[in-house]
């Protein structure tokens, strides 16, 4: 049983660094890869066959997992944070299940040996799941995430903070769960330039990230929009290299801000950011998308906001 444990995280780890990466937000690997790590767990040479151990040995076993792939193999704490609800819940399931299956079998008197044979087959689910979802990949799905905030300045005095704002420092903005707690770095720059015929405005997170917005849209005073390009890796390498935002899983597509005069010297700033994704768990992503780019957008407007009424 040990044996067949430490396979099935090898399996896990040429998993994330193989050709099956674009599975890796899939229910195989989200929900029953941790299924079965928690049924292996329960069932194996520490015998924990009873209520408590059911719980105590995933858990122990996940907070073995996680921190070695965070800090051993690099692994982003993005990705981890993402993972930790299904592993966890799942993980709790086949520490159950294996208990469950365990107190059947004895009393149908039947061999401990055997019942640890039966729950050891759960080796061959997740991996036939992935296999599944590689051959026959989700549609692409379309989502939006949009932030407005009522800023007390005149559009003409907020516009021009709409199409550039340098020297971003880092105590600027709001505390958020993206960048405090997840670690993704704030925004410190976002400049307008011409580059030939295509007004693009170039962006910058942190010291590394970098990333371009190319315009298609200007309305002067009322409206910018643009298609997002990442003419490099560094959101990968700076966040989490699962998260490409051009990549199998993930692309971030488009955004803009639009302006409304409110009267009395008022205006309201709303950013809209369109990405599409392709998840048979789409419903738990977008959720994670609505924090993630959430909190990037109320940051960004924050800063505009600040900037535009001193």
């Amino acid at each position: 049983m040990l044996a067949m444990l430490a396979c099935m995280l090898g399996g896990i780890l040429a998993l994330t660094q193989g050709a099956l990466e674009s599975s890796y937000a899939g229910i195989g690997f989200l929900a029953l890869i941790p299924f079965a790590l928690g049924a292996l767990a329960t069932g194996s040479g520490l015998g924990f066959y009873n209520s408590a151990g059911c719980i105590i040995a995933p858990v122990v076993l996940f907070a073995v997992i996680f921190p070695l792939v965070h800090y051993g193999f690099a692994e982003g704490l993005v990705c981890i944070l993402m993972a930790l609800p299904f592993w966890l819940a799942a993980g709790l399931g086949g520490g159950l299940a294996s208990y469950i299956a365990h107190r059947r079998m004895a009393r149908e008197s039947m061999a401990k040996g055997s019942a640890k044979l039966k729950v050891s087959a759960l080796l061959t689910l997740p991996f036939a799941v992935l296999i599944a979802e590689e051959l026959a990949p989700p549609a692409w799905q379309e989502r939006s995430v949009v932030r407005s905030v009522d800023i007390a300045a005149a559009p003409d005095q907020v516009w021009p903070l709409l199409l550039s704002i340098p020297g971003v420092t880092p105590d600027e903005g709001r505390a958020t769960f993206t960048h405090d707690i997840a670690g993704i770095p704030r925004p410190s720059e976002a400049r307008l330039e011409q580059r030939g015929e295509v007004l693009v405005r170039a962006a910058r997170w942190g010291e590394n990230i970098r990333f371009e917005e190319r315009v298609t849209q200007l309305a002067p005073g009322r409206a910018i929009g643009w298609d997002f390009a990442f003419p490099d890796s560094s959101v990968q390498d700076y966040t989490d290299r699962h998260i490409s935002p051009d990549g199998p899983l993930l692309k971030i597509a488009s955004g803009g801000y639009r302006i409304e005069p409110l009267g009395e010297g008022q205006a309201r700033v709303t950013l809209t950011t369109t990405y599409r994704m392709r998840s048979r768990l789409g419903w738990y992503l977008a959720l994670w998308g609505e924090v993630l780019l959430g909190d990037v957008q109320d940051n960004v407007l924050t800063i505009i906001k600040t900037r535009a009424e001193a």
